[in-house]
């Protein structure tokens, strides 16, 4: 995550934390922040939660959605670039849609020709079935003409949503352990940010109560599971349980 992501996080988090310290704060590295207070100075570390990772037979979600909207954006280019007329466009990509950097311009060159046809044929909504597409990894296209010199491109992605387990958080943390005593020599407390993200859907997962009451072993003054919302939605950041770190734990981390 860049400095930018990790900045709007912890902005989200403060807003929705009352007991967020009140001082200035700093970007830092190791932590990614530190917060100036009247009377302490707290070190902020924050880390986005994936929902899956690379196994070795395909690229992990976040990598396989970016390239999604790489095409996408090189189709927005393209389509300018043609004068196709406006239209809301929907690719729905197959969920392992991937491919590689070389392929990107080609595969949104394609996008773009089949919409250009079916805009000319018809100025009706068009639905687009994976047999009259013939590009690997799309399954569907729906194009609604609009009003207007603009295609609209966006890519939905409808998915099985996985479930958090209390295993996986563990495993972030026990990750993070290792780096609390740089920060500690900082900073007067460390705290830890796990950020999901309902709008990224290789971060969105859902939350069961007992991974919420689970009590985990991690090195921090607080660990924080903050899932980012709709605003009507939004709710404070969970804190994790800590009951130490256990022996195992401490072995991982290092």
């Amino acid at each position: 995550m860049n400095k930018a992501g990790e900045l709007f996080y912890l902005e989200q988090f403060k807003r929705n934390h009352p007991g967020f310290p009140e001082g200035d704060v700093c970007p830092e590295e190791c932590p990614d922040f530190l917060v100036k207070a009247e009377n302490k100075t707290v070190g902020i570390e924050v880390t986005q939660y994936f929902r899956d990772g690379a196994d070795g037979s395909k690229p992990p979600l976040q990598q396989r959605e970016a390239i999604r909207e790489r095409v996408l954006d090189e189709a927005r280019q393209v389509a300018g670039q043609c004068l196709l007329p406006g239209a809301y466009v929907f690719v729905h990509f197959d969920f392992n849609f991937y491919c590689v950097r070389s392929e990107v311009r080609t595969t949104a060159g394609k996008l773009v020709q089949l919409v250009g046809v079916a805009l000319q044929a018809s100025q009706k909504e068009i639905f687009l079935r994976r047999g009259e597409i013939e590009i690997k990894g799309v399954d569907a296209i729906f194009i609604k003409p609009i009003e207007g010199k603009n295609c609209i491109w966006r890519a939905p992605l409808a998915s099985f949503v996985p479930t958090v387990t209390a295993e996986k958080i563990q495993s972030i943390l026990s990750g993070k352990n290792a780096r609390c005593d740089d920060y500690r020599s900082k900073c007067d407390e460390i705290w830890l940010i796990i950020v999901m993200d309902r709008f990224r859907a290789s971060s969105f997962s859902l939350l069961p109560p007992l991974v919420m009451d689970h009590a985990y072993s991690h090195k921090f003054d607080s660990a924080f599971l903050f899932f980012y919302d709709f605003d009507a939605d939004q709710k404070p950041p969970y804190l994790l349980q800590n009951v130490g770190v256990l022996p195992q734990y401490e072995e991982h981390g290092k």
